[in-house]
């Protein structure tokens, strides 16, 4: 398999829209909190508000896909699955291999990083890309 400028910047975007979302979850959360909001509530509310911005940014930008109530559902299970990596890497690495807590988020947010863009490309996102960027624009809304 080769890499092609295509790839690149889909691994580049992606790294960019998790950022955004991140920082996003991130401050959502911190300005909740400091207004006086419950954490548990801030933190449901932050995480959907990052939810919105990585799903439209990596539909959009990533992987340049067609709006779709599919790809919407199937990235909905994706996140489903993720919090069970998260908890499940968490707890392997704390109380099995003997790891820090930080050093098993951190290893287990980038492995599920990994899996989450090859995921998104070849199952939540399988129409847009390539396939896409060549359909000529009629500058009309896309149905999916």
């Amino acid at each position: 398999m080769t890499i092609d400028r295509e790839h690149v910047r889909q691994g580049l975007v992606f790294l960019a829209v998790g950022g955004a979302s991140a920082l996003i979850d991130a401050g959502v959360f911190w300005l909740l909190v400091t207004l006086g909001v419950w954490p548990t509530l801030a933190s449901v509310i932050s995480f959907l508000t990052a939810f919105v911005v990585n799903y439209r940014g990596n539909r959009d930008l990533v992987f340049r896909a067609r709006a779709s109530k599919g790809a919407l559902v199937r990235y909905s299970i994706l996140v489903v699955v993720n919090l069970g990596l998260s908890a499940g890497g968490v707890a392997l690495g704390t109380e099995v291999i003997g790891l820090a807590p930080i050093v098993a988020k951190v290893a287990t947010m980038v492995l599920v990083a990994v899996i989450n863009f090859f995921v998104m490309r070849l199952w939540v996102f399988r129409h847009g890309g390539a396939a896409a960027e060549s359909a000529p624009s009629t500058g009309t809304a896309s149905r999916g």
